[in-house]
């Protein structure tokens, strides 16, 4: 009997430390499901089954065509339906004269630059490197700064009216100068270029942490199409310097961004070239042929100088067909909307992101095309499009995907050139050559030594 007791007492216990161990499994397998779940949840995992898919989809409000209202209110008419989004944010600062300011009122250039109020040692750099408004005499430009407001911070306020008063070249608007402000930081720029500032071709908008060269800006906005082939002097260079614009673009570019009004290039010049060529060759041929009874040095001499005589000519042409070309000037009513594009960009899910955006902001898996906040340039033409088409597109804080979405509404095709560096590009001495703009130059004294080196190359 008592061994029949000591029997049951031990399996009772065993049963019962089995039935633990079990538990525990259970207990941490169940932990670890939610454990990982949490963590999908976190990196935005399930979010990605919910998303609609862009490309056949896509709608963004206002939800349906709008240009129609866009003609309207550029020629000061009321339109059909009332816009769904306007920027009523007060200008304290107007400089409503600084477009203004010589007889001949047209500009080619005008630079936005989107800057943080507390940032004035990089407004002063700015201003003496690639901000200077008479870099060339030719080149009629402006440069202005566009600010927020810290309501809270007295001092920072009194010492940006102390600069507005001094350089007249400092727009501020009455919103809070934050990150996630910038859309409005934009729009106000839009805002305040549409009503002062309408008599320039070309607009560049850049923040206050980038490396300009005005000289490759001025060349790029006269033939953005080739921007740098047609600088390159040999293939060897070509490909040092690979870009991403292919063949492809270029069609693009003519039939879309410029709606068949651009420039065409002309095959007569490259006929009248070769034909000129050919004529120089038979010249040659022929004069070889009738040289007789003379002594071998004396032909062979001649023969070099007429080679030599000839290279000369036809590089004299070659540049000269270059120039007819290449140098051309985009017409008025071109839209170019011109950075570097993200063509194929997914939302951030994952919560820890900065970029973090919900499912209700934005429910489609892919952005519409969009050019880098940092810097890009728009004709005289998107501008305004973009402007009055802004009035019908939802607010979006990240001002780059906003852009991005007027876009898209405007049918305006962002135009990529891999030369406007959103990242800081490793800087050589003869790196910058092509460079139009490169970011991440928070250090004044930095931009200021680069800038100066590279105009000193004539790079800048």
């Amino acid at each position: 009997m008592c061994c029949y007791l000591l029997e049951h007492y031990l399996f009772r216990l065993y049963f019962q430390r089995c039935r633990r161990a079990v538990s525990k499994v259970k207990l941490g397998y169940v932990l670890f499901c939610f454990g990982m779940i949490a963590l999908l949840e976190f990196f935005g995992a399930f979010v990605h089954i919910f998303e609609i898919t862009y490309d056949e989809n896509f709608v963004y409000p206002y939800e349906g065509n709008v240009h129609e209202f866009v003609s309207a209110l550029r020629r000061n008419e009321k339109p059909e339906v009332e816009p769904i989004n306007e920027y009523r944010y007060a200008f304290i600062l107007k400089q409503p004269q600084k477009c203004k300011e010589d007889a001949d009122d047209t500009l080619r250039l005008v630079y936005i630059v989107k800057s943080a109020i507390e940032n004035f040692d990089r407004r002063t750099a700015i201003r003496n490197s690639w901000g200077i408004e008479k870099r060339f005499f030719d080149v009629p430009a402006r440069t202005i700064f566009v600010v927020g407001t810290h309501p809270e911070d007295e001092e920072v306020e009194a010492k940006l009216k102390l600069e507005a008063g001094i350089y007249k070249d400092i727009v501020q608007a009455d919103f809070v100068d934050s990150y996630y402000n910038n859309t409005i930081k934009t729009m106000m720029s839009f805002k305040w270029l549409v009503k002062y500032c309408t008599n320039s071709k070309f607009y560049m908008f850049v923040d206050d942490d980038m490396y300009v060269s005005v000289k490759n800006v001025v060349t790029f906005v006269r033939n953005p199409a080739n921007y740098p082939f047609h600088l390159m002097e040999s293939r060897k260079v070509y490909s040092a310097h690979k870009r991403e614009i292919k063949r492809s673009d270029l069609i693009d570019y003519n039939d879309v961004n410029f709606n068949n009004k651009n420039a065409t290039y002309d095959p007569t010049i490259k006929m009248s070239f070769t034909q000129s060529f050919a004529i120089h060759e038979s010249t040659n041929n022929d004069s070889q042929r009738n040289v007789y009874g003379k002594q071998d040095r004396q032909i062979n001499e001649s023969r070099k100088i007429e080679k030599e005589r000839l290279l000369r000519l036809n590089a004299t042409t070659l540049n000269r067909v270059k120039r007819q070309f290449f140098d051309l000037e985009l017409p008025d009513d071109i839209r170019l909307f011109a950075g570097f594009v993200f063509m194929r960009s997914a939302p951030h899910r994952h919560k820890f992101s900065k970029w973090y955006v919900t499912l209700k902001e934005y429910p489609y898996h892919l952005w519409p095309p969009y050019v880098t906040a940092g810097a890009y340039i728009l004709s005289k033409e998107a501008l305004l499009d973009l402007y009055y088409t802004s009035f019908y597109t939802k607010h979006f804080r990240f001002d780059d995907i906003f852009l991005g979405l007027v876009a898209k509404k405007a049918d305006i095709v962002p135009f990529h050139c891999e030369e406007f560096h959103f990242y800081k590009k490793a800087y050589t001495k003869y790196s910058y050559k092509y460079v139009i703009t490169s970011h991440g130059y928070e250090d004044p004294n930095e931009l200021l030594q680069i800038w100066n080196e590279q105009k000193a190359l004539g790079n800048a």
